[in-house]
């Protein structure tokens, strides 16, 4: 959707790149922002009041003058894009369940740091690991419901995606207990076999993203993180890991660095997927 114009007295080009420029520092993507329908043109376009301004475009949902609708940012380069929430699809929206996830997980690994630590001197085995998790839970009812809330979201995400995806969001801490703000995506690949992306920062490497991908016989793991050169004791950890989920042993490609992520980790991809762009939206060029 084409924003032809900003608002406000504001008629020239400059002022225009003045106001996206504006727009842009004070805006994040996947934040919300309310947004008000203020009048119609007779060409069908509208004016509408969000972030601070006025911006003129064509909505694709259904809206009068006065009406209050919410507003998602979607891209803020090279173009300003915002989608309108038409109703009922708030509830679905998998950028706002997914800034949600990623909340509720770090008020869990903060409170319960403690317990995560506990954790690091067992063996890297997902079991073994995945079993003295469920004993320390039932130890603190407290971690455990802070847990809940994480996994609560994480099914929300889950029932978002679209069918046809085949792709699940997971949170599984145990595996890397020294981790932190880990994500997984899993997805079956159409030539077969299980494909497995994680994020999360290392203590040592810093950031890093792995994926992994399993066949009957063969796994092959790409890694990449902020610091290669330190990424040896993580190696150790994720080989023993896919070793005994998986019983192969790995290929291991890299380390590689790591390119910056603007969407935070491996649930930025599904950002791309998300159905209802047709529901409504804004997008201005600069």
């Amino acid at each position: 959707m084409r924003i032809n114009g900003y608002g406000s007295g504001f008629g020239k080009p400059s002022d225009s790149r003045d106001r996206a420029a504006a727009f842009r520092a004070k805006h994040s993507i996947g934040q919300r922002i309310n947004g008000r329908i203020l009048r119609r043109e007779h060409n069908g376009l509208y004016w509408v009041q969000v972030g601070g301004g006025e911006l003129l475009a064509r909505l694709e949902v259904q809206a009068e003058p006065g009406d209050h609708l919410i507003f998602i940012v979607r891209a803020l380069t090279p173009e300003i894009m915002l989608q309108a929430l038409s109703g009922g699809m708030s509830a679905g929206d998998v950028p706002g369940l997914v800034q949600r996830f990623r909340a509720a997980r770090e008020v869990f690994e903060v409170q319960d740091s403690t317990l995560l630590a506990t954790l690091c001197s067992i063996p890297p085995h997902p079991g073994l690991r995945h079993e003295s998790f469920q004993l320390a839970l039932a130890d603190n009812p407290e971690s455990a419901m802070r847990l809940a809330k994480v996994q609560d979201l994480l099914a929300q995400i889950n029932a978002s995606l679209a069918a046809d995806q085949n792709t699940v969001a997971d949170y599984q801490p145990w595996l890397l207990p020294m981790g932190r703000r880990q994500e997984m995506l899993r997805s079956m690949r159409s030539q077969g076999g299980t494909e497995v992306c994680l994020s999360a920062v290392d203590p040592a490497a810093g950031s890093f993203e792995s994926r992994l991908i399993a066949a009957p016989g063969t796994a092959r793991l790409f890694l990449a993180a902020d610091l290669p050169q330190a990424c040896g004791p993580l190696q150790v950890e994720l080989a023993a890991l896919i070793r005994h989920e998986f019983s192969v042993e790995p290929e291991m490609l890299g380390p590689t660095r790591r390119r910056n992520n603007p969407q935070g980790g491996v649930l930025g991809e599904l950002f791309g997927s998300v159905p209802g762009w047709t529901s409504g939206g804004l997008n201005t060029r600069v």
